[in-house]
């Protein structure tokens, strides 16, 4: 036992058996590849909301009681005169029979086959608003476009308000067996007769939109960009390791491991679920850049101790000495900060946590022992370099040594500085404009579309009556207030409710009279109209997606102007206000629908985080004080592995100041990486002070110079490997790699001016 814990005898151990080393890096290879073909995408946007969350309850609640809100919404737009003419008429009813058409398509809502109500005595008539429009004169479509107007339920809903923007809303509700293909299948219907439709008539704006249509290119988009950014990432990883060691031999080592470590830890994700989100993106590169920071520290100690009276094997069983305990426990304390994100309440971001947490330990194993082994065989010259990066990291330690008094106060106070920006940082996401305008104009058509008519940003409330049926008319007179009321607010572009139904319908009846535009005021009319209403509706056009079954609750549809998540936690807070003063207890639900929930869902996200982060500090720290046998010395790394992401996200709040999904993650991802750099420095500090019996000054200088360098390549390797996904089409990776090249810089630049002022005032006032 006294053996395994002796590091030389570790290494020698490695070095010496390195044919069953390599054999056994093979084989956990061959064991994890096969788990490639059991990957597959999950496109579903619900599986971003978060677990156990009340918002997430309600919405999915009002999703099982009435129809599916899953839809794609096709805009037509006219840039001169207004959708009334003939062409345009008969291209909405052609456009609506077509999508009744679409696989998995539940309902279809347009112009055409808006219910119109009217009235003959008391026969009640429910017609398609535009049927065989070509057969219409112009006094007909003039008429229509006049009685349109009129219409609340359509008006400012389905058409605009100037009456140049119509829309077709399409209701999916697929079998979600295989939600990808499902969806392929539906949008590769639409987009077929939508092409055709372009070009027959290109003098009109033919948009696309809606959460089915922002599903289906989610796979598209990483599909098409795994290809280009992995290589890329990778390429720019090796060219900086090239030009910064000068040598083939570590180049062409670390891709090897970069290559079988994302190829294992991919395959053991698919081992484990399988399943895999948008931001999954990040999982490869990020196991890829953390996997060169292992090769750089074994490397930067194998070209030091490589001279001409030593061989290869001598300087890699050297390297690893020095190397195995902090790349052990960097492997560890780097996954405990990933395993962290379990306490996520979001499934894709415990994905991404525990596949980088596989990957790290792959890498380890892999650096260790394949990649060791394989240079033990070798003469390999040493990095032309050498020297000066250790001249380059002995200046540093110098500065560091001698002006650590000075470093004390001046680091912390400059980061404090930043910290104290951290509260103009404020939370936003809008799911609409999660995708970059080079790969899709989604973002720009939903900005279209919002302006010109609004529709992207529904929010649905349930109202119920506990004491009876939703025909009551007491129960409508609160629908219609807490409706008017929602009306009446800027935000508000149109509400569609049971009650401007009842209303509408007692107005037909009575020769559309203006006065009687009321709820009816007895029970038995109010449930006879709605009763004949119900039946006279053609089919698949029923009341299902606003009346539940029991006939005892309603859902009304608040559709908003675009806006961030922050305005809408206003626009929240105020309806919140509202009901609580004016309307009874518990009648009405809380807003939901999939922007609400990213409104509030980048909030408790980040309240989690702050949570996994403590956690992860905490047993970050734990491990660090076991290993180190020192609770002094591990409690003094809190401050080099917490400050980074304070300063960082003051840095963040002055060159941003949104956080959006992914930057929030960034806490617990950068914790486990730049915890590497504090890691590795002080266990070049102990070595020194442990077995030389070096001061604090010579220790730390020793410090720099055999690792101070290799901290310098990783944190660059780090922060330009994350860059490379500044060219993905999924804008909040943009977001999370800024935030965390920040974090690494931070980090590297703490961890050399003020780390080693920590150790030196510590070990003098304690030696």
């Amino acid at each position: 036992m006294e053996k395994l814990l002796n590091l030389r005898y570790l290494a020698e151990t490695i070095i010496r058996f390195r044919f069953l080393s390599i054999i056994f890096s093979l084989l956990i290879l061959a064991v994890l590849v096969p788990g490639l073909s059991k990957i597959h995408f999950n496109p579903d946007v619900n599986s971003f909301f978060p677990e156990n969350d009340e918002l997430t309850a309600s919405h999915l609640k009002i999703e099982d009681t009435y129809s599916s809100m899953d839809n794609v919404v096709i805009a037509i737009g006219v840039k001169e005169g207004t959708v009334f003419t003939h062409e345009v008429l008969s291209l909405i009813e052609d456009l609506t029979e077509k999508a009744w058409k679409t696989p998995h398509s539940l309902r279809v809502d347009s112009l055409s086959n808006y219910s119109y109500v009217s009235a003959n005595g008391d026969d009640l008539y429910i017609e398609p608003f535009i049927e065989n429009s070509i057969s219409y004169d112009l006094q007909t479509i003039k008429q229509k476009e006049l009685v349109i107007e009129k219409e609340e339920l359509a008006y400012g809903a389905i058409i605009s308000k100037d009456k140049k923007t119509t829309l077709i809303n399409i209701v999916f509700d697929p079998p979600r067996n295989d939600i990808e293909s499902e969806y392929q299948e539906s949008i590769n219907y639409l987009l077929g007769f939508l092409e055709q439709a372009e070009k027959n008539h290109p003098e009109l704006d033919l948009i696309i939109s809606g959460i089915v249509y922002m599903e289906y290119l989610s796979p598209q988009l990483l599909k098409a960009q795994m290809p280009q950014l992995m290589p890329s990432a990778i390429l720019v990883i090796l060219l900086t390791l090239f030009l910064l060691l000068r040598s083939l031999v570590a180049v062409a080592g670390s891709f090897l491991v970069i290559l079988i470590s994302v190829a294992s830890a991919m395959g053991s994700i698919g081992f484990m679920s399988g399943d895999i989100a948008q931001p999954f993106i990040m999982v490869p590169i990020l196991i890829a850049t953390l996997a060169v920071a292992d090769c750089v520290h074994l490397f930067s100690l194998y070209f030091q101790n490589l001279n001409s009276s030593r061989k290869s094997k001598d300087a890699i069983i050297e390297s690893l000495t020095l190397n195995l305990q902090p790349l052990f426990l960097t492997s560890i304390t780097t996954a405990i900060g990933f395993l962290s994100l379990n306490l996520a309440p979001i499934e894709p971001l415990r994905g991404i946590g525990n596949g980088v947490a596989v990957g790290v330990f792959l890498a380890f194993i892999f650096t260790v022992f394949l990649l060791a082994p394989l240079v033990s065989f070798f003469n390999v010259k040493q990095s032309k370099n050498i020297e000066f990066q250790k001249k380059l990291a002995k200046k540093l330690g110098e500065f560091s040594v001698n002006n650590y008094k000075k470093l004390l106060v001046i680091v912390p106070v400059i980061s404090c500085f930043l910290i104290a920006f951290i509260p103009l940082n404020k939370t936003n996401d809008n799911p609409l404009k999660f995708y970059s305008e080079r790969y899709t104009s989604m973002a720009a058509d939903s900005e279209w579309l919002s302006d010109r008519l609004g529709g992207t940003f529904p929010v649905s409330y349930e109202l119920t009556n506990d004491e009876g049926m939703v025909s009551d008319p007491k129960f409508l007179f609160e629908v219609d207030k807490f409706s008017e009321w929602l009306a009446s607010n800027e935000e508000v572009l149109h509400v569609n409710s049971l009650s401007k139904i009842l209303k509408n319908l007692n107005k037909t009846l009575h020769g559309n009279d203006e006065k009687w535009n009321i709820i009816p005021r007895e029970s038995d009319l109010s449930a006879q109209y709605l009763f004949f209403y119900e039946m006279s509706l053609p089919f698949g056009l029923d009341l299902n997606n606003s009346i539940s079954q029991d006939k005892k609750s309603i859902k009304l549809v608040a559709s908003l102007k675009d806006m961030g998540s922050l305005e809408y936690r206003k626009f929240d807070q105020r309806v919140n206000e509202y009901l609580l003063e004016n309307m009874p207890k518990d009648m009405v639900s809380m807003g939901t629908g999939i922007r609400p929930i990213f409104a509030f869902m980048t909030n408790q996200l980040v309240s989690q985080l702050y949570y996994a982060l403590a956690v992860g500090l905490v047993l970050i720290t734990a491990t660090i004080i076991l290993f180190f046998r020192s609770f002094r010395y591990g409690a003094l790394t809190v401050v080099t592995n917490i400050l980074p992401i304070g300063v960082a996200f003051g840095i963040w709040a002055l060159v941003s100041g949104e956080i959006s999904m992914l930057v929030g993650l960034g806490m617990g991802t950068t914790l486990g990486i730049i915890v590497d750099f504090t890691v590795h420095f002080l266990s070049k500090y102990l070595h020194a002070k442990r077995e030389k019996n070096l001061k604090a000054e010579e220790a730390v200088l020793y410090a720099f110079e055999t690792v101070g360098f290799a901290l310098i390549i990783t944190c660059i390797s780090l922060s330009l490997g994350f860059l490379v996904l500044l060219l993905a089409f999924f804008l909040p990776l943009h977001g999370f790699v800024l935030f965390s090249s920040i974090a690494f810089v931070s980090a590297l630049v703490i961890d050399l001016l003020l780390f080693p002022a920590l150790l030196i005032t510590w070990d003098k006032r304690y030696s």
